[in-house]
């Protein structure tokens, strides 16, 4: 039987394993094992100390699916041999090439003359190996191996089949924690858990079959499940099941977690396990039926095939050669290897390593096919290697131009840039909008300047990245604007007018419309004949960069002979509007000018360029009214006149 006083364990159990139906209750993987003992405990007031436990030779099986009952656990149709000690475990008969599952227990009464027994699935009998385990608490069959464990030290010892079990490795922080009980997978890994914490932080580790500690997990019991005596663990479909006793009572039960990773709590218990328990009240002794050693199958824990690639060097220069690399789980003694490129598979290719000249948008992943029996899935295939594939290769850059003029709202690509996959960027990094990604330039409010577009290559920290830069100037466009010869705008029709505009060396000049001029259409400068009324005129000059601007104006003509006469005035003497007088812009000669009433009297006569009315008669104001007058006068070799009327008011 197991030592006494272990207090919880977290166990795992997944996956099933294979099995013969015989008439005999040979392992099934989705059960439960554990045998039974008759325990004397004492009850001095509340404190329950184990005695002594007589193994009954008694086999249950348990199906941890379905809740406990007067039918679950069962009593197995297998009993354990005469002489058993303990130390039940599952494993198939070792080196006998039958893979069907049956049980391994320890029998006889020392250390020295302690033997392993297997039941015989074939005769239906057990068997003595007269192999020694070199501990009583055996457990964990898997891959063709059998280990025990001394719970007092920490020692495991392997066995397969051959011989004597020898030591493998002494677990550190394991001595006299409990449960004293092993657990293997199909790989031949193990599983040892210290659920009781006395002595050490409570664990759960993975060990290979050489004694290298795989994988580790902390355990936590919040709930303060007591381990009563040396107990075991089992696990089955990812869940760690372990011997407790149920909180406020004295009965046994099982306390189980779910694993994750890198912590285990135990938050759940079963109800109580039938035990007979009869504990008599205010102390003494008393019997009970305690279970102390567990079993699960090596198939029942989940093995995994995994496939990790990793790549040396892992930033690179396209075309540079790259040595991958995979890491494996749950391959098995004889695993497959194929690698692929971007999805095909590279022929020849099918070691664990693999060495390419890597080139840019290349995934290299690798297919691994596992020969273990635990694992379900034995097809996977990897996740394409994590690395940084640059183009090495020399920048190219090129615009379609070198220099625009202010203004032209238009937008450029680049001609060409390679490789892809750089920046780009521009100095002065303001006056001009440049896009990062593909270098396209927007000149919609470009400033006047010089500017320097740059794309920077890709690189990494192997494959540096490279820069070429190209100009591109934004130029100011000529200023021009139009100016007339003369000192106003408005002439007579038939003069000859000079246009100017600003002057530019190796400009070109265009004036509009060329009906107006005769010559010297490209010219700054020009003589136009306009006719009568307004006139619009344009120039546009473009400089010697090509860079073109415009300006127009408008020209008033009227015609030579044209007299205006003004429609009212006031002669009060206040300097403005006091005469009524005829206004030309043309030499003409004005021979009478008269101004009658409205009863045809006439008030005032003049004659020549100077004659003006101040509204008077013989020096007296005349009263507010309209007044007729009639003007004659000499222009162009013609005598011409005029007549209207005008108000006068005061």
């Amino acid at each position: 039987m197991k030592k006494i006083f272990r207090k919880s364990l977290t166990s795992l159990l997944i996956l099933c394993c294979l099995h013969s139906s015989t008439s005999a209750q040979l392992p099934n993987c989705s059960n439960i094992y554990y045998d039974d003992y008759d325990a004397i405990l004492l009850n001095l007031f509340g404190l329950v100390l184990p005695i002594v436990g007589n193994p009954t030779g008694r086999l249950y099986t348990f199906n941890p699916a379905t809740p406990v009952s007067p039918t679950n656990p069962s009593l197995n149709s297998i009993a354990l041999p005469t002489g058993y000690v303990g130390g039940i475990t599952i494993c198939e008969v070792l080196n006998s090439g039958n893979p069907t599952q049956t049980f391994y227990c320890v029998t006889g009464s020392t250390v020295n003359n302690i033997r392993y027994n297997y039941y015989d699935p074939v005769t239906s009998s057990w068997v003595n190996t007269g192999h020694n385990p070199a501990a009583v608490n055996i457990a964990a069959g898997g891959n063709g191996n059998i280990y025990s464990l001394d719970g007092g030290t920490g020692r495991v010892y392997k066995y397969d089949g051959t011989g004597n079990a020898s030591l493998l490795i002494t677990v550190p922080n394991f001595s006299n924690e409990g449960p004293y009980d092993l657990i293997a997978d199909c790989e031949g890994d193990w599983y040892i858990l210290n659920f009781t914490g006395m002595n050490a932080a409570r664990f759960l580790r993975k060990y290979s079959s050489t004694g290298t500690l795989l994988e580790s997990w902390t355990v936590t019991n919040p709930n303060n499940y007591e381990m009563r005596f040396g107990g075991g663990f089992a696990i089955v479909n990812n869940v760690i099941y372990t011997d407790v006793v149920i909180p406020g009572s004295q009965d046994i039960g099982m306390a189980y977690a779910t694993i994750t990773p890198g912590n285990i709590v135990f938050n759940d218990v079963t109800t109580a396990f039938p035990s007979g328990t009869a504990v008599p009240a205010g102390g003494g002794l008393f019997t009970q039926n305690i279970f102390a050693d567990l079993a699960s199958c090596a198939g029942a824990i989940p093995t995994i095939a995994s496939i990790n690639v990793t790549a040396n060097p892992d930033a690179l220069c396209a075309g540079a050669s790259v040595t991958y690399t995979t890491t494996i789980t749950g391959g098995g003694n004889n695993p497959r290897y194929q690698w692929f490129i971007n999805g095909n598979p590279v022929a020849g290719a099918t070691s664990p390593t693999f060495t390419h000249n890597t080139g840019l948008n290349e995934q290299i992943t690798c297919e691994l096919t596992s020969s273990s029996l635990c694992v379900p899935d034995k097809i996977v295939m990897s996740a394409p290697a994590v690395i940084d594939v640059v183009d090495g290769s020399n920048p190219v850059l090129s615009y379609p131009l070198a220099q625009i003029c202010e203004g032209e709202e238009i937008q450029i690509d680049p001609i060409v840039f390679t490789p892809k996959a750089g920046t780009f960027s521009v100095n002065p990094t303001t006056g001009l909008n440049v896009n990062t990604t593909n270098g396209r330039v927007d000149f919609t409010g470009a400033a006047v300047g010089d500017y320097t577009i740059t794309y920077t290559t890709k690189g990494n920290r192997n494959c540096p990245a490279k820069t070429i830069s190209a100009p591109i100037k934004v130029l100011a466009k000529p200023y021009v604007k139009i100016n007339l010869s003369e000192h106003e705008n408005t002439l007579c029709t038939g003069s000859e007018i000079r246009l100017t505009a600003n002057h530019y060396p190796n400009a070109v000049y265009n004036w509009w419309p060329k009906r107006y001029f005769s010559d010297n259409f490209f010219e700054s400068a020009i003589n136009g004949v306009f006719p009568e009324g307004t006139s619009t005129v344009s120039v546009y000059v473009e400089d010697a960069n090509g860079c073109v601007a415009k300006d127009t104006t408008t020209i008033k003509l009227e015609a030579c002979c044209k007299i205006d006469m003004p429609n009212a005035f006031t002669p009060n003497g206040d300097g403005r509007n006091d005469y009524f007088a005829p206004v030309t812009m043309t030499d003409m000669r004005i021979t009478q000018f008269s101004i009658y009433n409205r009863w045809g009297k006439l008030v005032y006569k003049g004659f020549g360029n100077g004659v003006s009315w101040d509204g008077k008669l013989n020096g007296k104001d005349l009263a507010q009214g309209i007044y007729n007058y009639i003007i004659e006068y000499h222009c162009n070799g013609e005598q011409s006149s005029t007549k209207g009327d005008v108000l006068l008011m005061r």
